[in-house]
């Protein structure tokens, strides 16, 4: 028997990076998926791939920057829900006087706002099945780096993690566990587009001795390590565990 046989999962960005490798984790252990994301070519290509899991693989396409559309997305889905993972995120990374009032609005639209409606709207499905929420955040709500201007990025992360203590202590009475994940950098399709793809060979090697430098384990994460911290605090492996925020970062939040 799976670890997750009979729940289903609710996975935003479940379409690739490290939303997708939390549900081909969740799926080995037996839990049908719901993915949503915005693109559906690449969520009907994600579906397809996962359905070797011999699992039932829902879509939802949803622009989660779009909050007030919410409601009415998730009245279309007919399955309950067990298991929310509140995965997309956005980090716009500038110096304090170049941070627009955009940036400041999507990211606290992406980070913090779009999750916590996401745990309203599901809230009933939740309870009844005393069911659990995991949030991501990241290292960036504790740890600063220098050169890397944070200060909107980092106010979100913060903020995600407060409200993953306050809503464990809030729905802990009611059976629902709230815990959240704060990764380390992890080597996924979005960070290698955005950060390492555009470095000179030089830059690369620099951020390799970094890398070497700041992580105890001496390298950056995998997708799969993280998928693997969700699957723990998604199973009842963790049926204790709420209010935690798991640090999955090779100890980059030691130095």
């Amino acid at each position: 028997m799976g670890k997750l046989d009979g729940r289903t999962a609710l996975i935003t960005g479940g379409s690739e990076g490290l939303g997708r490798a939390i549900a081909t984790a969740f799926a080995a252990e037996g839990a049908d998926l719901v993915l949503l994301a915005r693109d559906p070519d690449k969520l009907a290509k994600a579906a397809h791939e996962l359905s070797g899991e011999q699992v039932t693989v829902h879509t939802l396409a949803v622009d989660l920057a779009d909050v007030p559309a919410m409601p009415d997305a998730i009245a279309r889905l007919d399955v309950d829900i067990d298991i929310l993972v509140n995965n997309v995120g956005l980090a716009r990374m500038k110096p304090l006087a170049d941070v627009t009032l955009d940036d400041v609005e999507t990211m606290v639209t992406l980070n913090l706002t779009a999750p916590f409606r996401l745990i309203q709207l599901l809230l009933t499905s939740l309870v009844a099945a005393q069911g659990t929420v995991i949030n991501m955040s990241s290292y960036w709500a504790n740890t600063m780096v220098a050169d890397r201007p944070s200060s909107m990025y980092s106010a979100t992360r913060g903020a995600i993690e407060s409200l993953t203590r306050a809503l464990a202590n809030e729905l802990g009475p009611s059976g629902v566990r709230v815990n959240a994940i704060a990764p380390g950098s992890v080597a996924t399709p979005t960070f290698d587009r955005q950060y390492l793809g555009p470095m000179a060979p030089e830059q690369r090697t620099d951020y390799e001795r970094y890398v070497r430098r700041a992580y105890p384990i001496g390298r950056i994460g995998r997708m799969e390590e993280i998928a693997n911290a969700a699957l723990y605090l998604a199973s009842d492996q963790s049926s204790w565990t709420t209010g935690a925020v798991l640090q999955v970062d090779g100890g980059l939040a030691l130095r």
